[in-house]
């Protein structure tokens, strides 16, 4: 019974790891509502944010923000002169994206993927405890119930309808 708690734990421990990401894009969208509120503009945040250089952002709107989105340097996404269609396609959808949407999809995959295994986990602790419960049953029904007095007075278990007396 203690591995089936034990892998629980993990479980639940996954599905508030997983929370995190989640946290971080409502912490993002939130800041964004509250520069909304306080300056009357819109700070976009796109995903494109997480592969440029930081420090080149600076004097932008979005340098308050820029301490909480890490920074992932890919040389490939910045350079404008590749001729490849898949480099307008990505960068075309990373500037259509939240910067904190991609973290927030795979954390609430890892949410999903901790309750499922706490739920099937669940499962096997109810089906020990069940199968624990019907053995108890088994043999208190066995020492009530199932057992006759012979004619030696020996306590044997009934197997077939009692003799008629």
């Amino acid at each position: 019974m203690l591995k089936p708690r034990t892998v629980l734990f993990s479980a639940a421990l996954l599905v508030v790891a997983g929370l995190v990401p989640v946290v971080y894009f409502a912490a993002l969208v939130a800041w964004q509502f509250s520069a909304l509120f306080q300056a009357g503009s819109w700070v976009p945040l796109p995903a494109t944010l997480l592969f440029t250089q930081h420090s080149l952002l600076e004097a932008s709107r979005a340098a308050p923000a820029l301490p909480f989105i890490p920074e992932l340097p890919w040389a490939w996404l910045m350079k404008p002169e590749s001729l490849l269609p898949a480099h307008a396609a990505v960068t075309w959808t990373l500037r259509r994206l939240h910067v904190g949407l991609a973290f927030a999809v795979v954390g609430l995959a890892v949410m999903a993927l901790g309750a499922l295994g706490a739920f099937r986990q669940v499962a096997v602790i109810r089906a020990h405890r069940e199968r624990d419960q019907d053995r108890l049953r088994r043999g208190r029904d066995y020492r009530e119930d199932g057992l006759t007095v012979s004619i030696d007075g020996r306590r044997k278990p009934f197997i077939s309808s009692p003799p008629a007396a």
